[in-house]
């Protein structure tokens, strides 16, 4: 079973996410389809597990930052279900598989098992990726966690 290794809650006066009620705008997002960009954003775009390598190499060199992308779409519901029901930034080991992540310097490290993900104040992932077990929330606080 997965577990969350870390987290920073920014807002935990109000639940949001996946079986709360929805207060963002509009329409309620659709929490079980993973191309929904309403609850998932970019995730799919720029994580995503049908993405060609040479995108994930190129950014990974443009950007000197490691970027990790999904093996399967379902995961990233599987995220926004596990993390906590608050605005905030999480890592979550699935203890299985999940990624890969390609480095700057070239070399990629498969069958990683941790997610960084991060929820929005209506409860949507506004950012969610693989990330290798040395990665930590202080090491991404810098970021705007869209990597």
């Amino acid at each position: 079973m997965a577990e969350i290794v870390q987290q920073y809650i920014i807002d935990s006066s109000r639940e949001v996410g996946s079986g709360c009620a929805w207060t963002g705008s509009g329409t309620e997002p659709q929490w079980n389809n993973p191309k929904s960009m309403k609850a998932y954003d970019h995730i799919e775009s720029y994580h995503g597990p049908k993405r060609k390598a040479n995108r994930f190499i190129g950014r990974a060199a443009s950007t000197n930052d490691d970027q990790g992308q999904w093996l399967n779409a379902e995961d990233w519901i599987v995220a926004e279900q596990l993390v906590p029901k608050y605005s905030g930034k999480y890592i979550i080991d699935f203890q299985r598989p999940i990624g890969r992540v390609y480095h700057p310097d070239g070399t990629i490290t498969e069958n990683v098992s941790r997610a960084f993900v991060q929820r929005d104040v209506d409860g949507t992932l506004n950012s969610g990726y693989p990330v290798v077990n040395s990665r930590t929330l202080s090491r991404l606080q810098g970021s705007n966690g869209n990597e």
